[in-house]
This record gives C-alpha cells, sequence and structure tokens, in this order.
C-alpha cells in the first residue's frame, strides 16, 4: 500500500489511539468456519506453472456480500478487544480505516466490495507491521490477485450467511487498513517498545489466523505471498 496520503492525517489519531489501547488487534470473527487457509501454499506451484504453460490466469468469480454495510456495528466489535477506555476512540479509529480502505480500492481499481481485495489488505496491512516494510502496490495487487485465482473467499461465501461474509469483509478491511496506518504512524514517530511488541505480535497472529503458518517463513513480493525456507 504505497504513498497512503491519509496516513499523514491521521498518524495522530492513531498515535494516541494504540499508545491507550493495550489490547489485541484481531480479525474479531470466528474464522474456524473455514477449514482451509486463505492461500493454499501446496497448490501454489501448480498453479504458477499452469499460468506460465497456457499463458493465462485462472479467476474464480468474486465472492458476493448480498448483506447490507454494517461498518460502526463491527467497527464496535472490533474495538471491544481494547480497554473500555480506548473503545470509543479505536471505534472511531476503525471506522476511519474503512473510509481509507474504500479510497485505496477505489485506486487500485477494484469493484466495490470486493471481499478478496479486504482480505489482501488484511494480509497485507498485517505483514507490513510484522516485517517492519511497505508493500508496493503492485504487490499489494498481486495477493489480491492471488486470493481470485485461489477462490477460497468464494467457497467460504458459498457456505457462509450473508451476514458472516458481510462482517468478514468489513472487519479485514478496517484491521487491515489500520495495520497499514498504524505501520505509517510508527515510521514517523517512533512508538514506545511495549506498544510496537503488542502490534507486531497481533499482526503475527493476524497472520497465522488466515495463512495458516508462521508469517516467519512468508515474504510478499510481485507473485503475491510466497512462503519460504
Amino acid at each position: 500500500m504505497r504513498r497512503l496520503r491519509q496516513a499523514v492525517l491521521c498518524a495522530a489519531l492513531l498515535t494516541a489511539s494504540v499508545a491507550r489501547a493495550q489490547g489485541y488487534v484481531g480479525l474479531g470473527l470466528d474464522y474456524s468456519m473455514t477449514t482451509a487457509p486463505m492461500i493454499n501454499f501446496a497448490n501454489m506451484a501448480v498453479m504458477n506453472n499452469n499460468a506460465m504453460n497456457t499463458g493465462a490466469r485462472s479467476r474464480s468469480k468474486p465472492a458476493r456480500l448480498d448483506a447490507p454495510p454494517a461498518v460502526q456495528r463491527n467497527a464496535q466489535e472490533l474495538a471491544r478487544v481494547f480497554p473500555a477506555s480506548s473503545q470509543a476512540a479505536m471505534t472511531q479509529a476503525f471506522q476511519h480505516s474503512m473510509d481509507i480502505y474504500q479510497q485505496i480500492a477505489a485506486k487500485m481499481g477494484w469493484q466495490r466490495d470486493d471481499l478478496d481485495g479486504a482480505m489482501a489488505a488484511f494480509i497485507v496491512g498485517n505483514y507490513m507491521v510484522f516485517a517492519n516494510r511497505d508493500v508496493p502496490d503492485e504487490e499489494f495487487a498481486a495477493v489480491a490477485e492471488q486470493l481470485r485465482e485461489g477462490g477460497g473467499t468464494r467457497r467460504l461465501a458459498e457456505k457462509q450467511s450473508a451476514g458472516t461474509i458481510r462482517n468478514l469483509y468489513e472487519k479485514s478491511a478496517m484491521v487491515g487498513a489500520f495495520m497499514a496506518l498504524a505501520y505509517k504512524s510508527q515510521q514517523q514517530k517512533a512508538q514506545p517498545e511495549q506498544v510496537a511488541a503488542n502490534l507486531r505480535n497481533s499482526a503475527r497472529e493476524n497472520l497465522k489466523l488466515v495463512l495458516g503458518t508462521d508469517p516467519e517463513h512468508l515474504q510478499i513480493d510481485e507473485r503475491g505471498v510466497m512462503l519460504v525456507k
């Protein structure tokens, strides 16, 4: 997520919110509803080879989001993992993060309510915090394309209610943008050591949640999320 101009505007809010909130920035959703990680690393080499041999890339139909938006409620649910004194500020921060995500998605040329885009934001935002490095737009786009090719979100949407998928979309987008903005804020003004450690630990657990492996073995590049030895 390169050149997040809004990071400058909301850095002060995020700095204050994170400094007060010694909570866990999780997805706020029981991800056990799916039995497989969002990216199947075992099949990735086969998919890449097939794409190279055929000269084409396989893409699944995008998951549909039929339920109405519930941004405020989902922001409030995410904020509940923080101390009561920080929940109002964190709700506001998550709602603002949703606005930022929508602007990013529009810049990337994605359709509105794109679950793959939101899941890519979740992965990339947490990776930025965990790996302590920026992720350029082309790598971010590659992660979203990787998710679309795998079709995991579409299969998940077929098994779950419309409301559940709406919640997954909004919370993924909020947490992903929030973590990316937290990373940007950290680059501008270093956070207290304990705050930075809490964010990185949260990023590690979030990535484990959706990718099914320790993020120490992951890297993001122009091919998407890659498993490295």
